[in-house]
């Protein structure tokens, strides 16, 4: 059985980054130290939530920093991560009792290409004349 402190702290660390931007950083930062920029490219999220996504995330003690030149690299902190032996997954994160296995990405199988249906030109509407 774990003391409240503790799980309250991993609680917070869970809820952290049980948040769909920071999954996805997560996954990122699993292949490898990236700085903001690269990061924010590769999600497609703006520099400044970016920002502040790495800032709760090393808050939390779930990432470090590193300042090299201008750039900040952000890194899975070393002590809570476990990097992918094995070839189905990338990292796995140690968070007090619990742990998050972050995946390789499945190969999806190929998809039908879809027909489309032919479809006529549309017809115009007419307004029929009622004799009385």
């Amino acid at each position: 059985m774990i003391d409240f402190a503790t799980a309250k702290k991993i609680a917070h660390m869970l809820a952290t980054v049980g948040e769909p931007s920071r999954l996805r950083i997560l996954y990122r930062l699993a292949h490898g130290p990236h700085h903001v920029g690269q990061l924010a490219d590769l999600l497609g999220i703006p520099m400044v939530n970016m920002s502040h996504h790495l800032g709760v995330m090393r808050q939390c003690g779930i990432v470090e920093d590193e300042k090299e030149g201008r750039r900040v690299i952000y890194r899975l902190r070393s002590d809570i991560t476990t990097s992918g032996n094995n070839p189905d997954f990338l990292a796995l994160l140690s968070i007090g009792h619990y742990q998050l296995l972050i995946r390789k990405e499945q190969s999806k199988p190929a998809e039908k290409p879809r027909t489309r249906r032919k479809v006529g030109p549309a017809k115009k509407a007419t307004k029929r004349r009622t004799t009385d």
